[in-house]
C-alpha cells in the first residue's frame, strides 16, 4: 500500500478516534469521564504523530544524536516538563477521587484566602475552570486545585454569600440590623437569610453581616447587588450612616 495512502487512513482514524472523545467529553458531566476523554485525546494525538513521524523517517537514528549528545537540552525539556506532569498527575489524582463533578458548587481556599468560587464548568490535562458568580471563567491549575482545601456546597440545594455592612458607632445598631434583614428578606429570589449579627470592629464602625441564600448562583449575584442598593437609601431615610474615609485639607 502506498505509504501516502497509509498516512491518511492513520490521520483518518485519529481524527475519528478525537471526535468521537470530544462528544463523549462533551456530552457527560461526570469528573473523571471527562478528564479520561480529555486524556486519551492526547494520547490519540501523540500516537498519530509518532505513527506518521515513523513512517517519514527512522525514529532510531533521530533518537540517537539526541540521546548522545543533547543531554542538556533533556534536562532543561524535563525541568519545564515537570509542572506539566504535575498537573497531569493532579488531573487524575481529582478524577479519581472525584471531590466535586462538573456542574458542583466549590470554594477554593489556600490558607485563609479564597482562590477561586463558582460553579466547576471543565477539567482539562493543565486546569480546572471555575465559573465565577460575576460570569468570569477561573483557570485554576490542577496542581493547585489538588493541594488547595476544597468546599463543596453543592449537596445544599441553595446558595449562600455572605453580605456584611459597616455602620457607624453612634448609630441605632438594632434599628440597622432589623431594617437589613427585612430588605434582605423582601428582596426577589432570596429564600432565607442568616440572622444579622454584629461580626467585628472595624476602624469606622461595627460591622453587621448576614448570609443571603438563593436558588441559583445568577440569582444570588443579582440579589445581593439589590439588597446594597436598597440599604444605601433606607439607612439614608432612617439617619443610619455608612461610614467612608474623607480626608479634610486645612488652608
Amino acid at each position: 500500500m502506498d505509504k501516502t495512502i497509509q498516512i491518511l487512513i492513520i490521520l483518518g482514524v485519529g481524527l475519528i478516534i478525537w471526535l468521537v472523545l470530544r462528544i463523549i467529553a462533551r456530552k457527560n458531566k461526570k469528573l473523571h469521564i471527562r478528564f479520561i476523554c480529555n486524556l486519551l485525546k492526547s494520547v490519540d494525538l501523540i500516537a498519530c504523530a509518532f505513527a506518521v513521524l515513523g513512517m517519514c523517517v527512522d525514529l532510531d537514528k533521530l533518537a540517537a544524536p539526541i540521546l548522545t549528545g543533547g543531554g542538556l537540552v533533556l534536562a532543561i525539556l524535563s525541568f519545564a516538563a515537570q509542572k506539566v506532569l504535575n498537573n497531569i498527575l493532579s488531573g487524575i489524582s481529582i478524577s479519581l477521587s472525584r471531590p466535586f463533578n462538573l456542574g458542583d458548587k466549590i470554594k477554593v481556599l489556600s490558607g485563609s484566602s479564597i482562590i477561586a468560587e463558582g460553579t466547576v464548568s471543565d477539567i482539562t490535562l493543565r486546569h480546572t475552570v471555575i465559573m465565577t458568580y460575576d460570569g468570569q471563567a477561573c483557570i485554576v491549575p490542577n496542581g493547585t486545585m489538588n493541594e488547595s482545601l476544597l468546599i463543596n456546597v453543592s449537596s445544599d440545594n441553595r446558595v449562600g454569600n455572605f453580605l456584611e455592612i459597616t455602620v457607624g458607632y453612634g448609630d441605632d445598631l438594632d434599628l440597622a440590623i432589623k431594617i437589613l434583614k427585612d430588605i434582605v428578606l423582601s428582596t426577589e429570589n432570596v429564600l432565607d437569610c442568616t440572622t444579622p449579627l454584629v461580626s467585628r470592629f472595624d476602624a469606622d464602625g461595627p460591622v453587621i453581616k448576614t448570609t443571603v441564600w438563593t436558588a441559583t448562583v445568577s440569582d444570588n449575584f443579582i440579589a445581593c447587588g439589590s439588597i446594597r442598593k436598597r440599604l444605601i437609601y433606607e439607612y439614608r431615610a432612617q439617619g443610619i450612616t455608612i461610614p467612608y474615609k474623607t480626608i479634610t485639607i486645612d488652608k
